[in-house]
């Protein structure tokens, strides 16, 4: 069957002189709403329900300026749609600038986001913009924004509904027009923050004009193998391996059993400490899986209040020996120092909750260094013992 583009140009009747330019002409490009569905794929992996509406929802907000409010699990990419809605919209030309709301104290926020002009405060020498002025014409996408303190929800407010933003230290009469599309995020429960007064009633109202839900992994766990696909096959600097890794059935069902907390995030890291542990064949077991998922289980359970330090303490000696016993003699049982060292990195990713990059920093070197320095640690393959 033609497509559309074949058969508008099927029912173009000109005569033979002006062939030569309907020839030069570039072909008629129309792009409709499933077209453009199908381009999120590339950037928003997978199939299942959960994420077929989410797409449409990205492609609806694209088609409008009203502010969106992105809610959903830490992990679960909103970040990732805040910036495919800008990509898809007539604002892509223009910039994108995201902030997170709740890595900044208030007063440094407050510069960040509206600027200052000189002399504002101590140490303001020049004039400096701000982000919503920064953004003019493109998307300005505020991560994490229900942490703003009280009175920065209040300027906020005041910015989305009178359009205008004024810098630090600059008189009401001189503020300065907004022309940025604003999109907001948050992993809390808004409706729960405003009936237990933690969040503004009105701003809830305001920014919650086009809301986009972003799902957890565990709602949409029919995407898990596309995923795993990608992760696995994403080119990395640290690991160039004779065989591309692959999951036995066992591996790809606890994988898929899996509570998964942390969302899309929690499942790059569990790929990455599984590349690390596995031999050249790149074959990882359920047992390799069932290992990590304990280890990085770990790391919740440091985290609870109510439990005892103690029992925690044992907990952990207890796991941190069943992930040096997984390694099978990947370590010469020989070199105690190795092997101290092995043990020393597995707690300091235990602390962190698995996250390398976290572990690397507290060490002080680079990741790509603690990924190395445990790869080379691993002296013999565990399938050849």
């Amino acid at each position: 069957m033609p497509s559309v583009e074949e058969r508008a140009f099927d029912s173009l009747q000109m005569p033979r002189s002006r062939v030569r330019t309907v020839r030069t002409l570039r072909p008629v490009h129309i792009e409709g709403p499933d077209h453009r569905v199908a381009n999120l794929d590339a950037k928003l992996i997978g199939e299942s329900q959960a994420m077929q509406a989410l797409k449409r929802s990205i492609v609806t907000a694209a088609s409008c300026s009203s502010t969106v409010l992105i809610t959903g699990e830490s992990g679960t990419g909103k970040e990732l749609i805040a910036r495919s809605i800008h990509d898809l919209s007539t604002r892509r030309s223009q910039p994108f600038l995201a902030i997170n709301c709740g890595a900044l104290t208030e007063s440094l926020l407050e510069s960040e986001l509206f600027g200052h002009v000189k002399g504002a405060f101590t140490g303001a020498t020049a004039y400096k913009k701000g982000m919503f002025e920064s953004a003019s014409g493109g998307t300005i996408f505020l991560d994490e924004f229900a942490e703003m303190s009280s009175a920065m929800q209040v300027r906020l407010l005041r910015v989305l509904q009178e359009h205008r933003v004024r810098p630090v230290g600059l008189a009401d009469s001189k503020e300065i027009e907004l022309n940025a599309r604003v999109v907001v995020a948050t992993n809390r429960d808004l409706r729960r923050d405003v009936s237990e007064g933690k969040f503004r009633q009105d701003l809830y109202y305001r920014v919650n004009v086009f809301p986009i839900r972003s799902p957890a992994l565990r709602d949409r766990i029919d995407d898990l193998p596309l995923l795993i696909n990608l992760l696995i096959r994403r080119p990395t600097d640290e690991s160039k391996r004779k065989c591309p890794l692959r999951f036995d059935s066992d591996a790809l069902r606890l994988l898929r059993n899996h509570h998964w907390p942390g969302n899309v995030r929690e499942l790059e890291n569990v790929i990455e400490r599984l590349a690390l542990t596995v031999g050249e064949k790149g074959i990882i077991s359920g047992a390799d899986v069932r290992a990590d998922l304990e280890f990085n289980g770990l790391a919740d359970t440091t985290h609870c209040r109510e439990a005892e330090p103690a029992a925690l303490n044992e907990l952990k000696e207890v796991l941190i020996s069943r992930r040096l016993k997984s390694l099978n003699g990947n370590v010469a049982s020989g070199d105690q120092g190795e092997r101290q060292e092995l043990e020393m990195y597995l707690r300091q990713v235990a602390d962190v909750g698995g996250n390398l990059a976290e572990a690397a920093r507290q060490l002080k070197i680079k990741r790509t260094t603690l990924h190395m320095r445990i790869k080379r640690l691993q002296r013999r393959d565990r399938y050849n013992t």
